[in-house]
């Protein structure tokens, strides 16, 4: 990741440059400066070729040039980003979000006389229900992994390298609720097999601890013992590394997950968009399921604002639907 401190220095106006550097004081995590950076970067160049009077570099946009955009002007930024970019209704959810974070931000530090971002219509998301594994993918995801079923002769070839690597991966990924982020970023010196816990610094900077069960202990155990090293070249504190030797990317997993859904796509299992985020989502059900509680579900996956754990709530409740259908009289 580039440095944020020079990216914004380089593109953006010193007033929204303040504003990464105030994310900064409220202990937003660098993933979210960087990407508000780079949000507010296409904004501002979006504004530079589209109003005269404008400059033609973000940098040189002065607070008094800020005072005569409009909404519309905003709204024209989100329509060219719907047509030219081709973002979608989430990403132009997003993009309007840090758009009126800045204002916000502005307004109360007395750089701007008033908010137009008030104007904006709220853009609907029609927020879907998460995607989850099922019960019966779960156990034929693990004969997959366990045993390599389904598997071609060539990927069969890689998996006799990594499949304790890629078994421990997946548990994982099911059995805490961590982000892709996390979960490559996992290091072995914060990794408590006795405890069956792992240590890590969660979005907004927040010291976690995050448990798991012998299951994945096991797992990891295994990996741990009869495979890692085995391509562990040099000193890397990463618990999960790649064939080279060097801490697995995001990359590397998302290829992974895409690689495993289409191994059980073949086997009759519907798992079209299925993605690190999904593996998320199947401990959210799963714990949800078992506990019926959405504070236990919404402290395990680190949200800071129960409104995001809540549609978890809509996924048991399609699930107990499903289940009342069930039951029959005669």
């Amino acid at each position: 990741m580039e440095d944020i401190n020079a990216l914004s220095s380089t593109t953006l106006p010193y007033f929204a440059k303040d504003y990464i550097n105030h994310l900064a004081v409220i202990n937003k995590s660098r993933n979210t400066q960087y990407a508000y950076t780079n949000e507010l970067r296409l904004f501002f160049q979006f504004l530079c070729n589209s109003i005269p009077v404008f400059p033609s570099v973000p940098v040189s946009i002065s607070l008094l040039l800020m005072e005569t955009i409009g909404h519309r002007d905003i709204e024209a930024y989100l329509s060219w980003a719907s047509i030219e970019r081709n973002n979608g209704v989430r990403a132009l959810a997003r993009k309007q979000a840090v758009i009126k974070s800045l204002y916000r931000y502005l307004l109360r530090e007395d750089m701007i006389s008033k908010d137009v971002t008030v104007k904006l219509d709220p853009i609907n998301t029609n927020q879907k229900l998460p995607k989850a594994l099922e019960p019966n993918q779960i156990a034929d995801l693990t004969e997959v992994l366990q045993n390599g079923t389904g598997l071609s002769k060539e990927q069969l070839k890689y998996y006799a390298y990594t499949e304790k690597r890629n078994y421990a991966i997946f548990l994982t990924f099911i059995g805490t609720g961590l982000r892709l982020s996390e979960l490559c970023n996992l290091n072995l010196k914060t990794t408590y097999l006795n405890k069956g816990c792992f240590e890590l610094i969660r979005k907004g900077n927040k010291e976690t601890v995050v448990y798991f069960n012998t299951e994945i202990t096991d797992a990891l155990i295994d990996y741990l013992q009869n495979e890692r090293k085995r391509y562990a070249q040099g000193k890397s504190e990463a618990l999960f590394l790649s064939m080279q030797g060097k801490r697995i990317s995001t990359r590397a997993v998302q290829n992974l997950i895409a690689k495993y859904m289409t191994i059980l796509k073949t086997m009759g299992h519907n798992t079209d968009g299925f993605s690190a985020h999904k593996m998320r989502s199947t401990f959210a059900t799963l714990l949800l399921r078992e506990t019926d509680n959405l504070a236990i579900v919404q402290d395990a996956l680190g949200h800071s604002d129960p409104r995001t754990t809540r549609i978890y709530a809509k996924v048991l409740d399609e699930q107990l639907k499903r289940s009342a259908a069930l039951i029959k009289f005669k």
